[in-house]
């Protein structure tokens, strides 16, 4: 039987002992680093950012040919006031593998798709929490949304931590929406705005651009990219069933070795115009000013 290793936690908000009962289900779950891991071992792991502890497993693991499922806060959540995680085998925010089923699973959860608008007089650009100091190219760089210079004419409006204008009411506005790789862009989609992204990968990729050229969005057909993602992510009741965990382990599975490098760092994208829209964000009248003179 295989061994599994949790590497995961009980972070507040993160399911942490749901997963170690449902992983359970498949095999004995053990919680420390073995001396050296085998092709048939499993690890399951919070989200393996450049420079912590868990990227140094997953490329241990994966160096042995052994399997790793990465988890991370759902690309959609919450649904129906139920909290997602996304599961996913050798990846996560939009690069892992998972075996999509039917549509009955989207389908249940009844969101309405907003026609495409295709006006709007503004571009959203959204910022997303820190990851911390690793500079990940996964997470978005120090002051980008500050300092990000979308190509358009049109009004760029930046949604930081200290925005208190409703998401919602800012979409409504919006031509286009801007981020790394914040799951805005899925909210975004759904009330049918186009959605651009900065960071190397992101969750329903296909269905945005990736880049700065916002006045040239695509309309694809959102429902079967939605459809088969609702197969990624997964309720902590469902998790502790173990079926997530099955159905990812039903991938076919060949033991080879794999040599996974860290990314490189990414710089901080600071520019002399963020770092004035960042010192006057949330202080009025001086961040209207800073708007009207640097945008």
């Amino acid at each position: 039987m295989a061994r599994i290793f949790v590497f995961w936690g009980v972070t507040i908000g993160k399911p942490g002992a749901a997963l170690a009962e449902g992983a359970a289900r498949l095999g004995t779950v053990h919680m420390s680093t073995p001396a050296r891991f085998e092709p048939d071992d499993i690890a399951i792991l919070w989200a393996p950012f450049r420079g912590t502890f868990r990227s140094d497993i997953y490329r241990q693991i994966r160096a042995a040919g052994g399997r790793a499922i990465i988890g991370e806060n759902g690309w959609l959540s919450p649904v129906q006031g139920r909290k997602y995680f996304q599961l996913a085998l050798h990846g996560w925010n939009g690069t892992g593998d998972f075996p999509a089923g039917d549509g009955s699973r989207w389908d249940s959860w009844s969101i309405p798709l907003h026609d495409w608008r295709r006006g709007g007089e503004t571009i959203l650009v959204v910022e997303q929490r820190p990851k911390g100091i690793n500079l990940d190219p996964r997470a978005m760089p120090p002051g980008w949304a500050q300092s990000v210079a979308p190509r358009t004419a049109r009004r760029v409006v930046r949604r930081t931590r200290f925005t208190e204008a409703p998401l919602d009411r800012q979409l409504d506005e919006a031509f286009a929406t801007l981020t790394w790789t914040s799951t805005v862009a899925i909210k975004s989609l759904i009330r049918g705005v186009p959605a651009f992204y900065c960071g190397p990968h992101i969750n329903c990729g296909e269905l945005m651009r990736r880049g700065l050229d916002v006045d040239n969005p695509i309309y694809p057909d959102r429902e079967p990219v939605f459809r088969r993602y609702a197969w990624m992510q997964w309720t902590e009741e469902e998790i502790r069933s173990g079926e997530p965990f099955a159905r990812l382990l039903s991938l076919p599975h060949d033991g080879q070795p794999e040599i996974l490098i860290d990314p490189d760092a990414v710089p901080s994208a600071w520019t002399m115009a963020g770092r004035v829209r960042a010192a006057v964000a949330g202080r009025k009248p001086l961040d209207r000013i800073a708007e009207r003179l640097i945008g």
